[in-house]
Order: C-alpha cells, then structure tokens, then sequence
C-alpha cells in the first residue's frame, strides 16, 4: 500500500493542476471562446476587444512581478487561493459589464490571479515537495490549464447559446469559489509541515543532493539573449491561444467547430505539458527544447492556412499547438534552472515570467487593428511564427554558449 510520503506530493501536484485549470485554463485560454460574443453583443471592434486581453496582459506583468515577493511573505498556498478568489470576482464582473471601462477592470483582476495563481507559485511548490522527476512533476501539475480548454469550451459554448453571456460568466464565478476550497485542501507549502520530505524514486532517503552551480558563459549579452526570447514568446503564445477561436470564426468555421477546436487545442496542451516534463528528466533541457520548438514552430505554419477551410488542417494546426504551448511556462522552470543553477533559479524564473507576460502587453493590440486592416487573424499568425523562429534562435545560442542543459546523469 503506497505511504503518506509517497503519495502526499502527487496530491500536492494535483492542486496545482486545479491552480493552473483556474487561473491559465478559464482565465486565460479558454477566452477565446469567449471573444466572438463580447463582440457580438457590446458592438465592439477587434481592436477594442483586443485591449481587454492587453489589459490582462499588464496586470499579467505587475502579478509576475510581484509573486516571488508575495508567496514568501503569504506562502504559495494562501498567494494562490487568494489569486482564484480574485479570478472568481473577475468573472462577476465580466458578467455584470456594460462597458468597455468595466470588460477592462475584469481583465485587470484576472491579470492579478494569472499570476499570483501560476507557475511562478506551482514551480515553486514542485521544488519543495520533489527531489527526483521535478520537471515531470512540473508538467504533471501544470497541465491543468490544458485540463480546462478540454472540458470546458463545449458546455460552455452550449451555456453562450442558450442562456447568454452574463449566465456563462456567472457560472464559471461560482466553478472558481469551489476548485479555490480544492486547493486550500490539497496543497501546503512544505513537506515538513507535515512531518514528510520530499518526495524521491526508489525508497531512498531523501536528502538534498548538492546545489547545482550555475554554468560559465552566461555573460550580460547572453542574459539579454535569454530575456529577448523569453519575450518574443509572449505574444504568440498567450495572444495566440486567446485568438484561436476568433481566428477560425473569422474564416467561416461554425461555433460547434470552433469549440472543438478549443478543445483539442487543450488535450494537446495537457499531453505536451506532461511529455514535455518527462523528456526534460531523460533527454536534458537542450534536447527537449529542441523538439519543443520544432512542433511549436509547425502549428503556427499550420494556423495560418486556416483560410482554406479544411477541417483536417485546423485540428492538425491546433494538435501542433497545443503540444508546443509548453515552451511558454514549463520551460520557463527547465531553462532557468540550466542557465542559473540553483541559486539563481528564483531570479531566473522571475524575470522570465515578467519578460514573458512584458512581451504580451507590447503586442496585445496588434492583433485586433491587424484583423480590422486586413479582416481576419491569419496576418498575425504569420508575424508569431517569425517571432518564434528568432526566440529558437537565442535560446539555442544561449544553450551553447553555456553548454548547459545535457541530459542528466
């Protein structure tokens, strides 16, 4: 029969899957279904609908920002409740809007939880509660969000419908306020408030294995390399999840289509995630990147074919996606870990998630005034894909010259 020591951490990882189902999952991805009918029903333009993600991007960045400092001073397990009753507030107030001013403040608030309830305060839960597989367990806990863009976008496509807006809203408020409950169960802090450490394979005794220093090379022109493609990623990532939805409605794919394109976009996220952790633990970052970027890079090639209308296309495009969408959170963990070595972990994830979600604010119009210019998204996509492509660039040159991430011993 499995121990409490071997078990608790698996729970505390499932925690952090219903974290990351809130706070990235229906605060994030899945509001590209939402979209087509905040425009719909207010009359706003693309560009005004954009702004609402591009406020939630800015709050993104101030959250980012912010999270090391608030989880020491709360613990990520009260940062992280506290972040999805703000998440739950959001969505009452999306609900309630009338105005754009009022879209804008839920976005703000949903910016705030994105972060405070997010990988910065999962990733560092997983290095407390794991000494072996913590880049599988990693992807394991933030597979969530994926979780979320499975289940959620057909019932909540039938609640549009047939109920409206507001009552869609209202019902994902409510959803919000109980996986809050599930984490405040789920989740501590430490496995020694328990009286457990941390979790190891093989029954042996867990004792922290010496910190593994950082490696030689990483000068100021090579950080700025890293944080240059840590920023290019924004963009195409959380604004390209956001618009997949209204790219495909914009190119005459019916709602029933479209939201299981949203879907699909989630199972692959979810598989991607956990197969990503797990080749991290066996190749090494440098390897599991490498194949990373390449399915990253062939979903946006497939995306912007979606005006040729073909059904095999769009799910091939989003399958793609979905299993490369790890390159903007689980790697974040991965590549800071190989380019600072412990030490510096803390400081690398910080400053990546904050360039990550800067990179988001600076192109968060672009998109909408694209779509108003040139009456769809597909102009977009082919800017994300030129921007991954040089992100692969520099954190290939990054990896080289630091001759990091080789797979572990």
């Amino acid at each position: 029969m499995p121990s409490r020591q071997s078990v608790r951490p698996w729970l505390v990882c499932l925690g952090g899957d219903v974290m990351l189902f809130s706070a990235m999952g229906l605060g994030s991805n899945i509001y590209s279904v939402y979209q087509p009918y905040i425009i719909a029903e207010n009359g706003f333009s693309n560009a005004q609908a954009g702004w609402i993600v591009t406020v939630r991007s800015l709050f993104i960045v101030v959250s980012m920002f912010t999270a090391n400092r608030l989880c020491a001073r709360l613990g990520p397990r009260r940062t992280a409740a506290g972040a999805m009753l703000l998440l739950a507030l959001s969505r009452f107030l999306f609900g309630a809007a009338d105005s754009l001013p009022a879209y804008l403040a839920a976005g703000a608030l949903t910016g705030l939880a994105y972060g405070w309830a997010g990988m910065i305060p999962l990733s560092l839960l997983v290095s407390r509660w794991f000494q072996d597989r913590s880049a599988f367990a990693l992807g394991l806990a933030s597979a969530g969000s994926g979780l979320a863009t499975i289940l959620v976008p057909g019932p909540l496509t039938w609640l549009l419908q047939r109920w409206g807006l507001s009552t869609a809203f209202y019902a994902e408020a409510v959803l919000v306020l109980l996986l809050a409950l599930a984490v405040l169960l789920l989740v501590r802090d430490d496995p020694a408030q328990l009286g457990l450490r941390p979790y190891v394979q093989g029954g042996r005794t867990a004792e922290r294995v010496p910190r593994s220093p950082a490696p030689g090379g990483m000068t100021p022109l090579y950080w700025g390399l890293f944080l240059a493609a840590v920023f290019l990623i924004g963009a195409p990532t959380s604004i390209g999840i956001s618009n997949v939805g209204v790219l495909y409605t914009t190119e005459g794919f019916d709602p029933a289509t479209v939201a299981a394109l949203v879907s699909c976009t989630g199972v692959a996220l979810m598989v991607g995630k956990t197969l990503y952790g797990w080749l991290a633990d066996r190749l090494g970052g440098r390897r599991s990147t490498l194949l990373l970027y390449g399915m990253s890079l062939l979903s946006y090639v497939l995306l912007c074919l979606a005006p040729n209308g073909s059904r095999l296309c769009a799910f091939a495009a989003v399958l793609a996606f979905g299993l490369g969408l790890p390159v903007s959170n689980v790697s974040f963990s991965i590549w800071a870990r190989d380019f600072l070595g412990d030490e510096g972990f803390a400081r690398g994830l910080k400053w990546s998630q904050t360039v990550y979600a800067l990179g988001i604010v600076a192109l968060g119009p672009l998109p909408g005034w694209l779509a108003d210019v040139t009456g769809g998204y597909v102009a977009s996509y082919g800017l994300f894909l030129g921007m991954m492509a040089d992100s692969f660039l520099f954190i290939m040159l990054v990896y080289r010259r630091t001759n990091s991430g080789d797979k572990p011993g």
